[in-house]
């Protein structure tokens, strides 16, 4: 079975999300913050990350954890799939698309926006980690 590590503050999110993956197959891990992300996604095995854009600690959280992921030799080549609400929350001007993508500035694979759909969001998943 492959292992999905999701990061997001929102219980709500992460329980919904988590229903969605164990239900097609997916063991699911979870955290709520930012600390020790690296080391989590490795203890947990995780084949793909799920990471949400803000934290209400830092609104550049998921940037960050995903630089982090990227920049590790240990899940650098480990998928990431990005939450985001950014329209919603008006911290970020538009929406993010695939021409955000860099590895660099933004190192994960695609998006989902929320609220999440789960069909689109189920897609998204395949597509980087087929179960």
């Amino acid at each position: 079975m492959k292992r999905v590590y999701v990061i997001d503050d929102e219980p709500s999110i992460v329980e919904s999300v988590s229903m969605v993956l164990e239900g097609n197959g997916y063991v699911v891990g979870s955290q709520n913050d930012d600390k020790d992300v690296v080391d989590n996604v490795v203890e947990f095995g995780a084949d793909l990350v799920i990471l949400d854009v803000m934290l209400p600690e830092d609104t550049a959280a998921g940037f960050k954890m995903a630089r982090a992921l990227q920049a590790d030799a240990r899940t650098t080549a480990l998928p990431r799939l990005m939450l985001t609400a950014v329209n919603e929350a008006g911290i970020y001007v538009g929406k993010f698309t695939k021409k955000d993508l860099d590895e660099t500035w933004l190192p994960v694979q695609d998006f989902v926006e929320k609220p999440v759909v789960p069909e689109v969001f189920l897609a998204k998943v395949k597509a980087l980690c087929p179960s």
